[in-house]
C-alpha cells in the first residue's frame, strides 16, 4: 500500500534528531515506497547527513520543507502524521487533526529505551480533551512487543563485505585513517560531561596504544584544554601511547563505515547508539544527561538487555562456555558505561574494560545478530499504521 506521510522533526539535539528523521524517512520512501515530506526547522544539517531527496527516494518520494518560525505550514494529502521526539504540530496543521475521521493517522515516534515500561505503553492512544484528536505512541525498543530499530535492508551484507575488504582499506586511506603496528582504533562522540581528560591520561599511560579519531566539531573544548590545542582535520596530537586524530565529519552512510572500522566506539544520545550495535563492535553508551538522574536508569535498563534480560532471544540465555567466560567482562563493561556517565570510578574502570576487550568483541557481535533477526523499525511501523487506517 502506498501511503503519503509527513514527518515533523524540530532539531533539539545537535544532529541526533534530524539524523534520525532522514534514515526514518529515507527507508521509508526507498523499502516500502511511501511519499514521504520531511518538515525540519533546520533543513540545512541534512546536507552534512548525506542526505539527498531526489536520489534516496528508491521507488517512493522524498521532499524537504522548511518548518519557519512562523509555524505557517498547512494539512497536505498525508496518511499519516508523524510528531517526531515531541514535535507537535504547528497551529493550522494542529487544527486540522480536531475530531478528523482516521485520516491523517497522528503518531508520536517517541525516543528509544530499553526500560521495561515502553512495553505497556508503545501502541496507546489518547484522545485529545480539547478538541478530540486522536495520537498514537510509538516506542522504539529491543523486543518484539516494541517498534523496533531502524535497519535498512541489507545492512548488514554491507557491512560484512566491507570489514576486512580493499575497499575498506582505500576508504581508511583516503580519510588519512591508517593505525600503526600495535595500535587499537576508536571513535569517540560524546557529551561534555563525559571524563574525557582521564580518559586521555589512562591510555598515555596504559600498556595499549591507542588511536582515538574525533569526528569535527565533537569535545573541541576538552581537547583544547587537554592539549592545548584542538587539532585540524587530518592532523594527530600525541602524548605517549595516545594518539588523538580529528577525523571529518562523515555522511551517515560513511560514519557507519568508521564504526565498522575499529575496536571500539564510544556513542551518545540515539542514532549513533543504534549504528554502533550494528557495528558488532564494543562500545560505550552515554545517554543524555537529564535531571534527577534520569539517564541512569536508561543506562540500567540497557545494559540489563545486553546480559540477556527482559525477553531478548533465547539463544543469548544460553550458559555456553563462551557466556560463562564473558561474565566477567560483562561486569567491567557495565562498570565502564556507568563510570563514562559519571557514576563509578573512570580510573579503575578503564583498565578493567580495556583488558576485556577482545573477549567482549564477540558478545557484542552475539547482541548485533540478536537484534537483526526481529523486524526493523520501518517495517514494524508501516504494519502499525496500515493495521489502524
Amino acid at each position: 500500500m502506498t501511503l503519503a506521510a509527513r514527518i515533523l522533526c524540530r532539531v533539539v539535539d545537535n544532529f541526533g534528531d534530524a539524523g534520525v528523521c532522514w534514515r526514518f524517512a529515507r527507508q521509508l520512501a526507498r523499502e516500502h515506497g511511501w511519499h514521504v515530506r520531511l518538515t525540519i526547522d533546520r533543513p540545512e544539517l541534512l546536507a552534512r547527513l548525506g542526505a539527498r531527496p531526489g536520489i534516496d527516494a528508491g521507488r517512493g518520494a522524498i521532499a524537504v520543507e522548511h518548518w519557519s518560525a512562523d509555524d505557517s505550514i498547512a494539512r497536505g494529502d498525508e496518511d499519516v502524521l508523524v510528531s517526531a521526539f515531541g514535535a507537535e504540530p504547528p497551529p493550522a496543521l494542529r487544527a486540522s487533526l480536531a475530531g478528523a475521521p482516521r485520516r491523517p493517522l497522528w503518531v508520536q515516534l517517541e525516543y528509544l529505551s530499553a526500560e521495561e515500561w515502553v512495553v505497556s505503553h508503545h501502541g496507546l492512544r489518547s484522545t485529545k480533551p480539547a478538541d478530540g484528536a486522536v495520537e498514537h505512541f510509538y516506542y522504539p525498543g529491543f523486543d518484539a512487543r516494541t517498534g523496533g530499530l531502524l535497519r535498512e535492508a541489507g545492512l548488514f551484507d554491507r557491512r560484512d563485505a566491507f570489514v576486512g575488504s580493499q575497499q575498506q582499506r582505500t576508504w581508511l586511506s583516503a580519510r588519512g585513517i591508517v593505525a600503526e603496528p600495535g595500535e587499537r582504533l576508536a571513535t569517540l562522540f560524546c557529551y561534555p560531561q563525559a571524563p574525557i581528560a582521564a580518559w586521555f591520561r589512562l591510555l598515555a599511560a596504559g600498556p595499549t596504544r591507542w588511536r582515538v579519531l574525533v569526528p569535527e566539531g565533537v569535545a573541541d573544548a576538552a581537547l583544547s584544554a587537554y592539549f592545548g590545542r584542538s587539532p585540524t582535520v587530518g592532523q594527530a596530537l600525541r602524548e605517549s601511547n595516545l594518539a588523538v586524530q580529528r577525523v571529518p565529519f562523515l555522511p551517515q552512510d560513511e560514519y557507519d563505515q568508521l564504526l565498522w572500522s575499529v575496536d571500539l566506539n564510544v556513542v551518545r544520545g540515539e542514532d549513533s547508539w543504534v549504528r554502533a550495535q550494528w557495528a558488532t563492535r564494543p562500545f560505550l553508551w552515554q545517554p543524555y544527561p537529564q535531571e534527577v538522574d534520569t539517564h541512569l536508569r536508561k543506562l540500567r535498563a540497557f545494559l540489563h538487555r545486553l546480559h540477556g534480560g527482559s525477553d531478548v532471544d533465547e539463544a543469548m540465555l544460553a550458559c555456553d562456555e563462551a557466556m560463562l567466560a564473558c561474565d566477567e567482562a560483562m561486569l567491567a563493561c557495565d562498570e565502564a558505561m556507568l563510570a563514562w556517565s559519571g557514576h563509578a570510578d573512570w580510573a579503575r574502570a578503564w583498565p578493567a574494560f580495556d583488558a576485556h576487550l577482545d573477549e567482549l568483541r564477540p558478545r557484542f557481535a552475539r547482541w548485533s545478530a540478536t537484534l537483526g533477526r526481529q523486524d526493523d523499525l520501518c517495517t514494524r511501523f508501516v504494519e502499525f499504521c496500515i493495521e489502524r487506517l
